[in-house]
């Protein structure tokens, strides 16, 4: 802001006489007598009426400065500016750091291919924070991401509890977010389509459990969930549609996470001897309730989640303790090109394999190049514009992509486009969330295998 527009401004407010600040206190002292005291206390009544004032200008011109220094347009950026500046939220420590690394080196294969062609010319600038599977440490980082970073998206986010956390400010100040999380709670949200669930919502997954274990032919089950807002929705949503279909649940076990070790859970599940236990949780979890039934008399047939489900916990039991387990998860676009390139690209940059149960780091590659997609289609970085380009580039009648660089190819000809990702041919619903193609999974000799995939009635 230049002088003469600050003084203007100053002149149109009606700045305050400045104020006088001295190492002694400005508060004026009253006197005992009548007349004295009355006269002080008239002055101290126009010191505090300057004060407050003043104090009002200082905080209007400080609110100008922050726009003026912000270049704020239409679209919540400067279009100045050579970049676009992104967050990722991701889970590297905690109970979901078993998935955060993939999730970081996901979202970094996805800006690089994205800066190659990024949209409107300008470049992402990737920021990640670490969510510590913490509500309170996600929204510390989603603070810092939104007003320090000015990320125009926050992706990569994992948990429903960080999710529900973070959104009130997501949704304040304009910020488009992708995530994973499974609860209800996100639907119900009043988000102005801002949040975008590029994993299928839990009331989706536990139907898709219910289906799973009818086809596998069992007719009862335990059902165990982590205490958290994504676990209660998934088995809520199992337990009503087994039993819809005439499966019988025997019992329901909520258990505490972060434990070392779960033996009463674990007894008290394999005794109620169904024909699976259904688990839903974080693969710490898993591991140590697995370690506890190997050491039981009966192991029993256990089922979880695909999330839970990956080499982090075959490297955790072995072989002999995972034998046999199955898992439940959204199958990835495996007959996509998109599929097989991020494969291709993370195993040259990592030196890692990604499974096809490895559904997190599909989803966040997914939702970067859609964010950048978005941005290109509609010119712009925030607001409804990119929310509405979010489904615009992700559905039909679109050219089909199946990159990046097709995408933009044909974005900068004129032509809409159908990106169909990694994770899923992407189509959302009214309210962003997922709808998603699943399988069930089986651990073989230290494999895991895709027995079947199904979609939902």
């Amino acid at each position: 802001m230049s002088r003469q527009v600050f003084r203007e401004f100053a002149r149109d407010i009606g700045a305050p006489p400045r104020l006088r600040m001295s190492g002694r206190s400005s508060r004026p002292k009253i006197h005992d007598s009548d007349k004295g005291g009355r006269a002080d206390q008239e002055e101290a009544m126009k010191c505090t009426t300057r004060i407050r004032a003043s104090l009002t200008w200082v905080a209007l011109a400080g609110m100008v400065v922050a726009m003026t220094a912000c270049g704020a347009s239409k679209n919540g950026d400067s279009s100045a500016s050579n970049v676009i500046d992104v967050g990722g939220l991701v889970p590297l420590s905690g109970g979901g750091a078993v998935y955060g690394p993939d999730i970081e080196s996901a979202l970094k294969i996805a800006v690089a291919e994205i800066n190659e062609n990024p949209p409107m010319g300008r470049s992402l600038k990737l920021h990640i924070e670490d969510s510590q599977t913490d509500p309170d440490a996600a929204t510390r980082a989603a603070q810092k991401l939104i007003n320090i970073n000015r990320s125009a998206a926050i992706m990569g986010v994992w948990s429903s509890a960080e999710t529900l956390a973070i959104a009130p400010m997501v949704i304040q100040s304009g910020t488009l977010l992708t995530t994973a999380a499974g609860a209800a709670g996100v639907t119900d949200l009043k988000d102005d389509n801002l949040v975008w669930r590029f994993y299928p919502p839990g009331k989706y997954t536990g139907s898709a459990i219910a289906q799973a274990v009818r086809e596998q032919g069992w007719k009862s089950a335990v059902a165990m969930s982590r205490n958290d807002p994504s676990g209660l929705t998934i088995v809520q949503s199992f337990q009503q549609a087994f039993e819809a279909a005439g499966g019988d649940v025997v019992d329901s076990i909520t258990y505490p996470p972060n434990q070392s070790g779960y033996t009463s859970e674990v007894r008290r599940a394999i005794g109620k001897k169904a024909d699976v236990i259904v688990n839903v949780g974080y693969t710490p979890e898993l591991a140590a309730m697995m370690k506890d039934a190997q050491n039981s008399l009966e192991k029993g047939t256990w089922l979880s989640v695909g999330w839970s489900v990956n080499q982090g916990l075959l490297d955790a039991l072995g072989n002999d303790a995972a034998e046999g387990l199955y898992s439940v998860d959204a199958a990835p676009n495996v007959d996509g090109a998109a599929y097989e390139h991020l494969r291709r690209t993370f195993q040259a940059d990592t030196g890692r394999t990604l499974l096809a149960s490895d559904t997190f780091a599909f989803y966040a590659y997914d939702s970067a190049l859609v964010v950048a997609l978005a941005m290109a289609a509609c010119t712009c970085t925030k607001g409804g514009e990119l929310t509405a380009a979010v489904a615009k580039v992700t559905s039909a009648p679109g050219t089909v992509v199946g990159s990046y660089a097709d995408g933009i190819a044909a974005l900068q000809k004129g032509e809409d486009i159908d990106y169909q990702g990694a994770s899923s041919d992407l189509e959302f619903d009214a309210k962003g969330d997922q709808l998603s193609g699943y399988g069930i999974y089986r651990v073989k000799a230290g494999e895991i295998e895709l027995v079947k995939e199904f979609t939902l009635p």
